[in-house]
């Protein structure tokens, strides 16, 4: 692979550069030896770049480049052996290298005589092979390209990835209307319906599939929305998994299809659902697995297939196809400018180059996926006539020899990237179809394998990001649509372009999801250098690994499996000399073998979710590990006190093991990026908190079992560091949980207070808080601050658990970058006021337990607040999300006289606040962006009106509401879980129809006797009749669906008075309990 040759031969010529300029060839008795490596290198450089356009159609060019990247592995394996002898001799306490260096001490690494004489012949050797390769080179007619420019994108256009919408256009915006009417068509013949999407690869069936899944009619006719991929690798149970999981259910890590199945039919009996199954390549999922689980479906149930195969839509008996057509030349035009441009303006000035443009969109043949990875190509560039035709005339339109499907855009995408991205792009084609990739691990795996380049203050992860973010904009990667807020990192790769991928790596890389029928078929390269195997539930892990006894020279071996494989690995890896990453993904080996401290060059071990109990102490001998992932492991107790020697590691990630502690030489492993799971202990030879602050590296820090610390016998000692370490982004605090602090003494309590205060005092780098289950009876003084906005000026999430002691919320409202709030138990509160906004006079007091019964009225309060003017810069300025949970003595929420709060606020949650008894009329007003309000067990609250912007309402829980009104954009409305002492739905409910005049659906949770009286012939049938769509359903699968357009009404409830009167003798029985279990 000539990119990989590429971007090697960048590094070992800068290494081979220091080298020379220490006179090491003499050092190694080779004189001349080094700068004839790196002259020889340089020569093969200027023709990598025509030899890797001819290796595709010309054999004996690609065999060329099969021997000189043999030659370069071997180079960077005889660099290693350097760097881990250098790290022998240098001193244990001194600093290393800043961790953005990827160098060595040159001279540290030859002070053994026998090394050098050995590093010395080694070095000699791959000249004489590189000379020979370099002869070849006049042979082969290889010219000299010049090296183009390297590509700097420009200024990103987003962040943080998230899903763009790619529909451009009136042809696919028909598309998606005339599905969207398809789908809500009544069908009286059968309860659930197949409908297909059909057309070639990339031409945009998953594009308009979402536009129809995310439409608010659909929203509207549908009680349930499943989403699910399936891809050519589908297995079965993970495909039931996530339709249990996207009906709301729970399978609980469930592993057999034959529980599975009865799982999915009770999720969805009765419930009118809308299932989308993407990526469809077998007509038996349908008739083998889904079929007779679906059955069960309200009328009016569709499942929506998007397939390249219309063989597959008539073998599911799809009741109407879809078939997508090319894009409109005017349509591809439309879509190549909002992929080439950054923003409205760049798109308008894109017209003068309108003419080129339509050209380059004639060349990409009207599809849609070629066309957007084009303009990623273009976007780059900028506007700029020249580049643009530049692109127009490339020969990669015409490259023969792809891929079935692979048009020639794609290849000119990847022909586009600058080296060190080709190799990025090529590893993402390694896993599994629709893998979901997690931004920070892939770029760890990048790290790992040494294509991230040294950038000299950045560190190796923020380039990766960059890296990232750039395969985004270039439509290389897709983001996922963000399913919650920490949802914005994830993305995956089209199939067609993995497919490039696995053609472009096919001579070194094997991707294996069938390890008894592929790995026989003979497609095994000669050399293979990474391997990714998807294991089932039937997989041997031993003949897993017993596969690579062979190939000495796998340096990535990528497993992913379920939680159900067991086994463990024998002495099949130990020939793996050269491997870098060691990928084991939900297969619970039981323990690691003793020999993997040989494996010398690895830089990435990850043994999510397995059975381990212990590390082998060899594993401290693994000076080349940067990244030790072992979270999930929950029999893990203990962690070698030798890991001081892993100089080189940069995330240790524990979280979910049973750590009780952590050794003393933590604090010196000075490249740590990441430290996940550390568990406070005060023992003799355990690292202590303060130690932390040594890491001057950190960016995401976790620590646990922070009572341990307020145990210290002299909590005075300097514990400050964290506040100066101006790297940390990502910090969770925690204690144990207990429920009460009486287990405290106040000593305990007031020490604990002050470790949170000076100990723990977040730097102002940091955007992500969580603090959780402190037993202190005040919040930290960095937060009662007035001051806060300096001290935290980035913070954007911040999470509040089970803070539960503190007497008034802290100051938050002046956090100026603030999106998503989250308070989730915080039961000495009971009044929510100006303070909680970060009034001036508010904060002073707010600190201060003593004063929260002095605390002025709401009355009291607002006159106080008078002299704030509404020209005052406005307070939680960019909250979007708010959510309170468990303030089960909150009674009285204030709002800021005067101020101005809260007006991008778009959701706001409360979960069991049972004594508030009103909203603030402050919200209703200032709240003008929130569309999204959700009360459960907010039962003293008598009335929500004036909300002008909310769109969906949810109630659950008791409820004492007698008014729900002025809601003028309001479409859906969620009833659930209603205990009613009478057992009725509530009175105010028979207002809506005509109140709501935008209210599409109705929904209700309830209990069999609330569905007894919603029959036609029951108690509240005159208020039901009227919502234009009515769904409700039980806990026990009785259900009832009417549409009043239709006069259409189902239901599945036998009117049997004795039924309902067992029935309802349970529920009461079920409602006692969950209420005691609910104050508990």
């Amino acid at each position: 692979m000539a990119v990989v040759l590429e971007a090697f031969i960048s590094g070992l010529v800068g290494t081979l550069m220091d080298m020379a300029k220490e006179e090491v060839d003499l050092l190694l008795g080779v004189p001349g030896e080094i700068q004839k490596l790196q002259r020889t290198l340089r020569n093969i450089q200027y023709v990598l770049r025509d030899a890797e356009k001819r290796r595709i159609e010309d054999e004996d060019v690609n065999n060329w480049l099969m021997e000189l990247k043999d030659v370069m592995y071997d180079a960077d394996d005889v660099l290693d052996e350097c760097r881990m002898e250098a790290e022998k001799w240098t001193p244990r306490e001194s600093d290393p290298k800043p961790s953005t260096s990827c160098g060595f001490p040159v001279f540290a690494c030859f002070r053994e005589v026998k090394f050098r004489k050995k590093v010395g012949v080694k070095i000699k050797v791959l000249n004489d092979r590189l000379e020979e390769i370099s002869a070849r080179r006049s042979k082969l007619q290889l010219h000299v390209s010049a090296a183009g420019p390297r590509v700097v994108p420009r200024v990103s256009r987003i962040t943080s990835p998230v899903m763009e919408s790619d529909m451009v256009g009136e042809r696919l915006e028909e598309d998606a209307e005339a599905l969207v009417e398809q789908l809500t068509k009544q069908d009286p013949s059968k309860n659930v319906v197949v409908l297909a999407i059909v057309g070639i690869g990339g031409i945009g069936k998953t594009t308009v599939a979402q536009k129809v899944f995310n439409d608010g009619k659909i929203k509207a006719s549908f009680r349930t929305t499943i989403w699910v991929c399936v891809s050519q690798e589908f297995n079965e149970t993970d495909l039931l998994r996530n339709i249990v999981k996207g009906a709301g259910g729970s399978h609980g890590g469930e592993q057999s299809r034959s529980l599975l199945e009865p799982l999915v039919e009770d999720l969805l009996r009765g419930n009118k659902f809308l299932l989308v199954l993407d990526d469809v390549w077998d007509a038996q999922i349908w008739d083998d697995l889904l079929r007779n689980p679906l059955q069960g479906g309200a009328a009016g149930s569709r499942v929506l297939v998007t397939t390249r195969n219309a063989g597959i839509a008539r073998q599911m008996k799809a009741a109407h196809v879809h078939e997508m057509k090319l894009l409109p030349p005017e349509d591809g035009w439309s879509l190549l400018c909002k992929k080439a441009t950054m923003n409205a303006e760049e798109e308008r000035d894109a017209q003068d180059l309108k003419d080129t443009g339509m050209k380059i969109v004639e060349k990409c043949g009207g599809l849609p996926l070629a066309i957007k990875t084009i303009g990623g190509v273009l976007c780059t560039r900028g506007l700029n006539r020249s580049v643009w035709e530049e692109v127009l005339r490339s020969a990669a339109w015409s490259r023969t020899g792809l891929p079935e499907g692979v048009h020639g855009a794609l290849y000119l995408s990847y022909q586009d990237l600058p080296s060190h991205l080709k190799q990025c792009f090529l590893y993402c084609a390694l896993f599994r179809e629709d893998f979901e990739f997690y931004g920070p691990e892939i770029v760890r795996l990048w790290i790992a394998e040494g294509f991230v380049e040294a950038r000299g203050d950045v560190s190796l992860e923020e380039t990766g990001e960059q890296y990232y973010i750039e395969l985004h904009h270039r439509c290389l990667l897709q983001s996922l649509q963000p399913l919650s807020v920490d949802y914005d990192e994830y993305s995956k790769m089209h199939d067609l372009l993995r497919s490039l991928g696995h053609f472009l790596s096919r001579d070194e890389s094997l991707f294996i999801s069938d390890v008894q029928n592929e790995w026989k078929s003979g497609v095994v390269p000669m050399k293979l250098r990474r391997l990714s195997i998807v294991a089932t539930e039937t997989t041997d892990i031993q003949h897993i690994v017993s596969l690579t006894k062979r190939h000495e020279s796998v340096r990535t071996l990528l497993v992913e499996g379920t939680r159900g494989i067991v086994g463990d690995i024998d002495d099949s890896l130990k020939n793996l000399v050269r491997l870098r990453v060691l990928y084991l993904m939900g297969i619970n080996i039981q323990s690691l073998p003793h020999y993997i401290g040989n494996l010398i060059h690895l830089r990435y071990l990850i043994v999510y979710w397995s059975f381990i109990t212990e590390l082998p102490e060899s594993i401290c001998n693994l000076m080349n590990l940067q990244f030790l992932i072992l979270s999930g492991c929950t029999k893990l107790t203990q962690i070698p006190q030798g890991i001081d020697r892993l100089v080189n590691l940069r995330t240790l990630d524990c979280i979910g093991t049973r750590l009780e502690s952590f050794p003393y030489g933590i604090k010196r492993l000075k490249h740590l990026n990441e430290l996940q799971g550390f568990v406070v202990n005060t023992g003799n030879g355990m690292c202590p908190l303060e130690a932390l602050g040594g890491l001057l590296e950190l960016r995401y820090l976790s620590i646990f079992k922070l009572e341990r610390a307020c145990m210290e016998a002299d909590p005075r000692r300097d514990t400050s560091g964290l506040k100066g370490n101006q790297k940390l982004k990502h910090l969770r605090l925690e204690c144990s949980d207990r429920p009460t602090s009486d287990g405290h003494t106040e000593e305990e309590i007031e020490r604990m207070e002050k470790v949170l205060d000076v100990a723990l005092h977040p730097p102002s780098s940091v955007v992500s808080l969580s603090l959780q289950n402190f037993f202190g009876l005040r919040y930290p003084s960095w937060m009662a601050s007035a001051s806060i906005s300096s001290l935290l000026p980035n913070i954007s999430r911040l999470e509040l658990i089970n803070c539960d002691h503190w007497p008034l919320l802290p100051p938050l409202g002046k956090l100026p970058s603030l999106e998503f709030l989250f308070i989730r138990g915080a039961r000495a509160v009971t009044t929510i006021g100006p303070e909680f906004f970060g009034c001036e006079a508010a904060v002073a007091t707010g600190h201060d337990p003593e004063r929260n019964s002095k605390r002025p009225s709401s009355s009291s309060s607002s006159s106080s607040s008078s002299s704030t003017t509404t020209t005052s810069p406005p307070l939680f300025p960019k909250l979007r999300q708010l959510e309170l949970w468990n303030m089960t003595n909150m009674e009285v929420w204030d709002w800021v006289a005067g101020g101005f709060a809260m007006h991008r606020l778009d959701k706001l949650v409360l979960v069991n606040c049972p004594k508030l008894k009103c909203l603030p009329e402050g919200l209703i007003r200032q709240a003008t962006c929130l569309t999204t309000l959700d009360l459960s067990y907010v039962c003293a609250l008598k009335s929500i009106r004036g909300f002008p912007s909310v769109k969906q309402l949810s109630i659950s829980g008791k409820s004492d509401l007698e008014i729900v009104t002025d809601l003028p954009a309001l479409e859906l409305l969620k009833l659930g879980n209603f205990l009613f002492d009478q057992k009725h739905l509530p009175e105010w409910l028979a207002a809506c129809p005509a109140s709501f005049t935008t209210l599409q659906r109705l929904d209700v949770s309830g209990t069999t006797q609330l569905l007894r009286r919603c029959l036609q012939n029951g108690a509240d049938w005159p208020m039901i009749k009227h919502f234009t769509i009515f769904s409700m359903k039980d806990d026990r699968g009785n259900y009832i669906n009417y549409i009043k357009h239709s006069c259409t009404f189902e239901t599945n409830l036998v009117d049997d008075d004795a039924a309902f009167a067992a029935a309802a003798e349970e529920e009461e029985e079920e409602e006692e309990e969950e209420e005691e279990e609910r104050h508990q």
